[in-house]
């Protein structure tokens, strides 16, 4: 997915097992435009030990450099090198396998232009990054819900998409450039997934997102207090969709609006500039962090079990 879902949860490696190293296990393309890398062993063992999903940051190395970790600090916080806060990235944990100490994640193809587009092209077995932590917060139990999202949220929608309940209802909004970047996806019956095409179109200026979430929010099947509107997108997307679930009365507490990614600007800028465009007030669900995680932890979120 680009800390997306919310605040991640940075741990001291003596409590915890981070900061870790994590090992590329393999490398395939999931689309024209999307390449997954599993990583695997002790050090996703070690970040796989508490619930830090949905999100994963990671360290990128300099390119051609070893890969480099933080000292822990005091608390829950690191103490940074010199020009190694710059190289952190947040992405979404699209799969994982407690048991096997396997953990997903797909990055979108941009080519070289970025320290981890360039890391990703030449990704091979063996290589390493630093993950620091991860968490984020999540979709509450629902009646409906509307999930729209770009390339870059496409991970965490298709992760979404897959754990959640039989019974659940709702649509996925979901743009590519054209169909060689659609993936086949799991999801339940009641929830419709629509593919949008830029055709070419920059990401930033399509406005197919904006214009198809506005006919869907347009004719919500439930009650706005059963509903759930989940958006992870660009900057400018997110900020007008944001106006729009509000104007329509969803309480915010039934809606996770977060900007990926803003046009022109790095992960780092955006992140200091306006923190992903989050608010404080939407959706406050997250993995209980007192507990240790499971397989199926986010399917049981969604359908509202407790444990």
């Amino acid at each position: 997915m680009n800390d997306h879902h919310g605040h991640s949860r940075s741990h001291r490696h003596d409590t915890d097992g981070l900061p870790a190293l994590i090992e590329v296990a393999a490398v395939h393309d999931v689309s024209a435009s999307m390449r997954r890398v599993r990583f695997a062993g002790e050090g996703v063992a070690d970040y796989l030990r508490a619930p830090r999903i949905p999100n994963i940051k990671l360290l990128f190395p300099h390119e051609g450099a070893s890969p480099d970790l933080p000292a822990p600090g005091d608390g829950h916080h690191y103490d940074f090198a010199p020009g190694q806060r710059e190289r952190v990235r947040t992405y979404t944990v699209r799969d994982f396998d407690v048991d096997a100490a396997t953990l997903d994640v797909d990055f979108v193809r941009h080519g070289r232009e970025g320290l981890a587009s360039a890391w990703v092209e030449d990704a091979r077995p063996g290589d390493r990054l630093g993950a620091l932590g991860g968490g984020g917060r999540l979709p509450g139990p629902c009646s409906w819900i509307l999930l729209v999202a770009d390339d870059t949220g496409l991970p965490g929608a298709s992760a979404i998409l897959e754990q959640l309940p039989a019974h659940q209802r709702g649509v996925a909004l979901l743009e590519v450039d054209g169909p060689g970047d659609e993936q086949e996806l799991t999801h339940p019956e009641g929830v419709t997934v629509r593919w949008l095409h830029r055709d070419g179109t920059p990401a930033a200026f399509s406005g197919l997102l904006t214009q198809e979430a506005r006919a869907e929010l347009a004719t919500v099947p439930v009650a706005l207090e059963e509903a759930f509107v989940w958006v992870s997108a660009e900057s400018h997307v997110v900020r007008r969709l944001r106006r729009e679930v509000r104007a329509l009365g969803v309480p915010r507490s039934g809606q996770l609006v977060i900007g990926y990614w803003h046009a022109g600007s790095t992960e780092t800028s955006y992140a200091v500039s306006s923190d992903h465009d989050r608010v404080r007030d939407e959706s406050s669900v997250m993995l209980p962090e007192d507990a240790a995680l499971t397989g199926d932890a986010l399917a049981h979120l969604f359908s509202g079990g407790a444990r």
